[in-house]
Order: C-alpha cells, then structure tokens, then sequence
C-alpha cells in the first residue's frame, strides 16, 4: 500500500494539469468568440485542428516513452512537458483582438502547441497510475486522490477568472487569469515528478514484441495503436465509452456560459462553473468507494443514465432554477463516470502487458490512447455548440441531450466489463 504523502504528491500532477485543462475547457470557446471576435464556425475549427494535431502526435509520444521508459523515467516527462505547457496557457489567452487572418493564424499556431506540450506531459502522468504500484486496490486509490488534485485544480482555476474575469465578457481578465494560473502550476508538476516512485517497470526487450512498433514513427505508431485495439477488447470498449461519455461531459462544460446567457445571467455561468471542480472534490471519494463496493463497470452505467436524465431535465425546463439544478445533478454524475473510466485505465494496460509474450510495458502507449478518447470528445463538442449557435433561437442545451442520448445507448451496449 503507497503513502498518503506519494498520493497526494502524484495529485499534484493533476492539479497543475487542470489548472491548464480547466482553462480550456470552459473558458478557451468563449474567449474565442466573445473577445477575439472569432465566428463560432473558425473557433471551432481551431479545437479540430488542435485535436488533428494531437491524432498525431499523441501515439508518437505513446511509443516514445514506452519505449524509452527503462532509461527515462515517466514523471521526468511530468518535469518537461507541464511547465512548457503552463507558458503557453498564458500565451493563449494574453492576444488581443486582432483583425483578420493574423489572428486566426496567431490563435490556431499557439493552441496547437499548447495541445502537444499538454500532451508530452499529461499522457506519461496518467500512465504512472499503472506504474506506481501493482495493485488494484492501489491504483483505484491513485485515480481517486488524483480526481481529487483534479478538482481543487478545477476549483482554484475557476475562483481566478470569477475574480479577475468580471462578467465573464473581459479578455484581460482571462489574460490574468491565466498567467496566474500559470506560474501556480509549475511546483505541481515538479512535485509529482519527483515526489513518487515508479515501482512497476516494464520487462526487458527480448525481441519485437507482438503488439508493439519496431521503430517510433508515425506509421509504425499507427500500425502498433491498431494492434493494441485488436488484441484488446478491454481496451475498445473503454475507449468508446470515453469519446461518448467525455462528449456529453466537454459540451455540458463549454455550454455553461453560452447556457446562462441564454437567460440574461451570463454572470452565473461563470460562478457555475465552479461546481464541477467542487462536485468532484467532495463526491470523488463517495464514487471510488461505490465502485470499490459495487463494481466500477456498474456504477459507471448508473452515473451515464443519472447524467442523462438530468440533461433531459434541464432541456425540459423553461423556467432558470430547475435547469440550474438539474445542471448540477448531471455534473455530479458526470464527475462519477469520469472517476470510473480512469479508474478502468489500468485494466486495459493489465490486459495488453499480458498478451505480450516479452514483457514489454504498453501503459503509455494504452494513455495515450484513453488520452486521444478524451480529447476527441474535446473537439467533438465545440462542433456541436458550434451548430447550435448558429441556429436561429436554438439552446446548446439541444446539443448536450443529444449527445448524452447517445452515450447511453453506448454504454449500455458496449461499457468495460471489468468490475
């Protein structure tokens, strides 16, 4: 059993990330059209082109630290990647309104490579979950305080730009805000990078493993990811219960502001979107003991439907307060199939390791993937908040119980098995 001060120091990966993540994730769409004066449409063409990019480089990464992991350790990339990343979260919200293609050429440059740096960082940091330590027991407890980092990271992100955001319409204060952001960020990073140790290491190289890629290419990349998913049905089945599930999650999130704005209280999406991090601050432990007790294939199904239901609701509703609660009934759920899916991560590296007859470690080959999963549903969903927007007296609410329709039947269909 690890250390209450290693947990905590992995969490601190986490929190960094999701100082960036947060930033992103409820804020980047509506700085891009409200103060840039981007069109719905270009700005979410850049969240393509970004998540195009990433297609890329995400399985070159992937094979790259797998495959140097005997030499370099994972969190020394935790070290390289999260502070680079940090630098360009400020660049990405420090530009001004500027006229015509120099801005969407700036914007689509400075997003991309905050996408790469994010990635060079985040995905060998999901990937010591499978190497810290063996045990499930252990790696439910790691996905659970790391939810946990993940949620004050939220929170801390989202008290800056109320504070320095104003009513939400102010591109200095998002500027502020994540410069702040920022500079907090990097002790995080180099405290999980050098505060755990990686106990699990990857057999020796005894010949060209089956699953694996001969050389770190990006042909050879694609040919090694599509063996994994062959071999793995674990592994196809997290990750498309993770494109549907993190879908209906990433439109919920973005639609937050554009949501209240609907209602005259633009204002309130910003306040509201402190309600994810805390909601997952308190109730990841509650899911992680659900999922320990009741399996976590179950209580993922359970939070899907719940979300679904509570989408469903707020579409319904006419009325501001019942679509502000049952906003909130879906975040909690939301953050519940979030903590069951990673917590599912390390069954699927389990299963690839196993089918490889020379040991080779595939954890970060099989994160970056679950990575790819989660960030497709980054790109997905401001094309359909894009959609919306653009039609005439419609709600992004539309959009979001759409989705969540369709990760139901997915999930019901098609969820992990591993209990």
């Amino acid at each position: 059993m690890i250390g209450r001060r290693e947990r905590w120091s992995y969490a601190a990966g986490d929190l960094g990330f999701n100082f960036i993540w947060q930033s992103t994730e409820f804020y980047l769409l509506f700085f891009y059209v409200r103060h840039l004066g981007l069109s719905p449409p270009v700005a979410s063409a850049v969240f393509l082109a970004g998540g195009l990019v990433e297609w890329i480089a995400d399985p070159l990464i992937g094979v790259i630290a797998d495959r140097a992991s005997r030499h370099i350790p994972l969190r020394y990339w935790v070290a390289v990647g999260g502070p680079i990343a940090a630098a360009l979260l400020a660049a990405t919200f420090s530009m001004p309104p500027l006229a015509g293609g120099s801005t969407i050429a700036l914007v689509l440059i400075t997003y991309c490579l905050l996408r790469i740096a994010y990635s060079v960082g985040n995905i060998p940091y999901g990937a010591l979950t499978a190497r810290i330590s063996p045990l499930r027991g252990d790696q439910l407890a790691l996905s659970s305080v790391r939810m946990q980092g993940a949620a004050t990271g939220g929170l801390i992100a989202a008290s800056v730009y109320v504070a320095l955001a104003g009513s939400g319409a102010e591109g200095e204060g998002f500027g502020h805000g994540a410069l702040l952001l920022a500079i907090l960020s990097v002790p995080a990073f180099l405290l999980a990078a050098f505060g755990v140790r990686e106990r699990v290491r990857p057999g020796a190289d005894a010949g060209r493993p089956p699953l694996s890629s001969p050389t770190g290419d990006a042909p050879s990349a694609r040919i090694a990811f599509a063996r994994l998913l062959r071999a793995s049905p674990q592994l196809r089945r997290l990750l498309a219960t993770i494109l549907v599930s993190g879908t209906t999650i990433t439109v919920l999130d973005k639609s937050l502001l554009f949501t209240f704005e609907e209602f005259g209280v633009a204002r309130m999406g910003v306040y509201l979107a402190l309600f994810p991090p805390l909601a997952l601050l308190v109730s990841a432990p509650i899911w992680a003991a659900l999922g320990a007790r009741l399996g976590r294939s179950p209580v993922l199904v359970a939070a899907v439907i719940l979300q679904t239901g509570a989408i469903a609701a707020a579409l319904l509703s006419s009325t501001l307060y019942p679509v502000l609660i049952a906003t909130a009934v879906a975040i909690v759920a939301g953050e519940g199939a979030s903590v069951m899916l990673w917590s599912l991560a390390p069954e699927a590296v389990s299963e690839c390791e196993a089918l490889d007859a020379n040991g080779r470690g595939y954890a970060v080959q099989v994160y970056a993937l679950v990575n790819l999963a989660r960030k497709s549903a980054q790109v997905l969903a401001p094309q359909a908040i894009a959609i919306t927007l653009m039609i005439p007296h419609a709600s992004v609410r539309w959009a979001t119980a759409a989705i969540a329709a369709t990760a139901v039947l997915v999930v019901l269909a098609y969820a992990p098995t591993k209990r």
